[in-house]
């Protein structure tokens, strides 16, 4: 009993102190072969995680998928399907067939063959796929061509006799020298799959960086369903610094590699939009740090993945959570004896931030790793219906950003067009706050309504910014197109329903109010240039000119007045009006909460 309870603690999160790597190693093979080594068998983890997940309630849905969401659940998650919520899900890909390079026959299927989470998603009407993974050896298995020929083979006759609906392709550090065989490769498995099953799928992952070029995806492209980035492990077990496994922009200037970038790289190397996806993390990445700040360099004596539900019930260890940025990733820091822990792991709001990349750039969906890193917590399922349903609804009021988000610029052979339609809005306000391209060749162009269709307002490059734009109705929108030579650092540009005029104002001062931080993470200070000690309220009210209410305490120092202000409710993340009034005049200011 004492080795399954440790079992399902390292199912959880909660143990997992990793072996340090020689060279960059995918989450996907660090935990295979973590969990190999373990020795527990896909029944055993059945029965394990039922047991742990016993008390726990599903969420379920009654929206209906618009995006296609594909979770990887690999076998030691078997059990934790009882806590999917089966509606918000479109494909379950099963983790996986591991194959022998020497002959193409599976060391382990993890019994495919009779998984109940695979019999559950084909009966609940899921397309069900089976992962296939390759981690090493690969010039001995694409040098025989009786092991590829027995691996293509065994893996159509799976397929067919599971009912399931997809092979997934697996293949990581593969060597660029294999190039030009895992193409063949790829070509092969397609032909062969179609002509045995049409309607059956053949995805790929992606690499989050194809460093060496390896995957000719435009070569692929006829032979392949869909693709799948692995947008995480731009920070990995061996890092030197630590950082988020899965930043959205650049973290720091000296490296300068995200999901935005991964999905422009990706869409110019010749992938339809309509065929990737972007996968996306349910876990995070700790590290012992040299000291608190951020970013800040390892040491070397410790790391460990976190999955979202072990960081959520040690709220004894994760208290603080602090925001980035720039990168637009939420971690916490906390001290152990004479060291630093820095973890980084997604919140709803920043996972959210990323969806909102994948509707932005009109991608097909997103993929997860892994499902049942959040089993018992019903948000990140929530955050699915909140993006991906007929159910979502856009905000009346956000912050849009360049490719290359608040800090960094855009990128090169940047192409997209974006709508903003909040339901029920009559009116929509576009209020650009920086704007800079390069002159006369990227441009943004942004139009009066729905599509592109609609009546042209403007188009704009250089320095020459579009200000505020007002719309005739209720949505705008905007397409961007930037060249192969020159980028510059873009935009940002807060849009608002008109529904914003419903917040009370007052006759306004002319005397700045300073807030900080923006964006702020439950408190936020406000400054104001009074010497005189006056008696002050502070409000704060959502952009619908609803109020929420606030603890403040006022402090005065040197000539001005400092109040601190916390919410006394939680917020939704997203932005705000904080007004302080005295007994003659009103000082108002936005501030963005997450």
């Amino acid at each position: 009993m004492k080795r399954t309870l440790t079992a399902c603690l390292y199912c959880l999160g909660l143990i997992g102190l990793l072996q340090a790597q020689t060279r960059p190693v995918s989450i996907h093979e660090q935990e295979a072969a973590h969990y190999r080594q373990l020795g527990i068998s896909s029944e055993d983890w059945q029965a394990i995680n039922e047991w742990k997940m016993a008390d726990y309630a599903k969420n379920m849905s009654n929206c209906t998928l618009n995006k296609r969401v594909f979770g990887w659940h690999p076998y030691w998650s078997n059990g934790l399907e009882s806590q999917y919520d089966w509606s918000l899900l479109s494909d379950l890909c099963y983790f996986s067939y591991e194959v022998n390079p020497f002959t193409g026959q599976a060391n382990n299927t993890y019994n495919w063959v009779s998984a109940p989470v695979v019999t559950q998603a084909l009966a609940r009407g899921l397309r069900v796929h089976l992962c296939v993974t390759l981690f090493s050896n690969h010039a001995t298995f694409f040098g025989s061509a009786t092991a590829r020929q027995t691996l293509i083979s065994n893996l159509i006759a799976m397929i067919q006799q599971r009912g399931a609906h997809g092979i997934n392709i697996d293949f990581e550090a593969v060597p660029a020298s294999q190039s030009a065989n895992l193409t063949d490769f790829i070509i092969a498995m397609g032909t062969q799959l179609k002509i045995a099953l049409p309607t059956a799928e053949l995805s790929v992952a992606l690499p989050a960086v194809d460093w060496s070029y390896v995957f000719n995806v435009s070569a692929m492209v006829p032979y392949v369903d869909f693709f799948i980035i692995m947008g995480y492990d731009y920070y990995w077990s061996g890092s030197t610094q630590a950082g988020p496994t899965d930043p959205l922009y650049a973290f720091v200037s000296s490296y300068n590699q995200n999901l935005s970038r991964s999905v422009t790289n990706y869409l110019n190397a010749g992938i339809p939009r309509h065929k990737l996806l972007l996968g996306l993390p349910y876990y995070g990445r700790e590290w012992e740090t040299t000291s608190d700040q951020i970013p800040a360099s390892t040491t070397g004596a410790f790391h460990r993945s976190r999955t979202y539900r072990a960081v959520r019930d040690d709220s004894a260890t994760y208290q603080q959570r602090g925001y980035h940025l720039p990168s637009m990733s939420s971690y916490y820091v906390y001290p152990t004896g004479n060291t630093w822990r820095q973890c980084f792991i997604n919140s709803e709001h920043t996972l959210g931030r990323r969806y909102q990349l994948v509707l932005q750039r009109g991608l097909a969906g997103i993929g997860i790793w892994a499902l049942g890193y959040d089993a018992g917590y019903p948000e990140l399922w929530n955050l699915l219906r909140d993006y991906f349903t007929n159910c979502a609804v856009q905000p009346c009021q956000d912050t849009l950003y360049d490719g290359g988000g608040p800090v960094s610029n855009y990128y090169n052979n940047e192409n997209y067009t974006y709508t903003i339609a909040p339901p029920g809005a009559t009116g929509l306000t576009l209020q650009f706050q920086s704007f800079q391209l390069e002159n006369g060749y990227d441009t943004l162009w942004i139009y009066d309504g729905s599509s592109i269709n609609a009546p042209l307002l403007g188009a704009w490059t250089g320095g020459n910014s579009p200000g505020t734009v007002q719309a005739t109705g209720g949505s705008l929108t905007l397409r961007f197109v930037s060249d192969a030579t020159a980028t510059w650092p873009g935009w940002v540009a807060l849009y608002e329903c008109s529904t914003v005029s419903s917040i009370p104002t007052d006759e306004q001062s002319r005397i700045p109010l300073i807030v900080f931080p923006n964006p702020a993470r439950e408190i936020f200070t406000v400054r104001l240039p009074i010497s005189e000690n006056m008696p002050l309220q502070a409000e704060l009210f959502d952009l619908g000119g609803r109020p929420v209410p606030v603890i403040a305490t006022e402090s005065y120092t040197g000539g001005t007045c400092e109040m601190s202000i916390r919410p006394s409710l939680a917020c939704t993340p997203g932005v705000y009006v904080v007004r302080i009034r005295s007994a003659n005049q009103a000082w108002t200011a936005r501030v963005m909460l997450w």
